[in-house]
């Protein structure tokens, strides 16, 4: 039964996945560590590509005590003025690292609906309505985006 299934990851918040409320709410998760120079970008591309697509979404920006984060901070509350954008600066004793910032990010979503990507404008934030829409309209539990598909993409990145 899916309809309310509950899963722990051992140390880890309990992440809930549940498969009822609308299926228009996004809550997309970002990571962060020293990357204030991209949040401005991300947040405007992405609330653009999902109001087009007519996405109730949230961004929840998780920070990781970086010698950037006061900057992140700043940033979020300005934007916060104009986008459903909120910010976690995590402290060393929530843990530390990618995967226990994404782990927490989910913990703290508003939405049953999470997506998680990176901060550095390597995934597009167009392409979040079709990497969601799958899970959003209950064909899937979960996607992946990947630009080594058919019909993948991405910026070219410097070796």
């Amino acid at each position: 039964d899916t309809s309310a299934a509950d899963t722990s990851i051992s140390g880890s918040p309990s992440l809930p996945r549940l498969m009822s409320g609308s299926s228009k709410e996004l809550s997309v998760i970002v990571p962060t560590y020293d990357e204030y120079e991209n949040i401005r970008e991300l947040c405007t591309r992405l609330f653009k590509a999902t109001g087009k697509a007519g996405l109730k979404a949230e961004l929840l920006v998780v920070d990781d005590e970086s010698k950037g984060t006061k900057q992140t901070v700043d940033i979020v509350n300005e934007l916060q003025k104009s986008y459903p954008i909120r910010i976690h600066c995590r402290r060393k004793a929530e843990g530390r690292g990618l995967s226990s910032a994404v782990l927490l990010g989910f913990s703290k979503a508003r939405y049953n609906t999470l997506l998680c990507m990176d901060a550095d404008l390597q995934h597009e934030p167009e392409s979040v309505p079709a990497v969601a829409k799958p899970v959003l309209e209950r064909k899937a539990e979960f996607s992946v985006g990947s630009r080594n598909v058919p019909g993948g993409g991405g910026a070219a990145w410097a070796l």
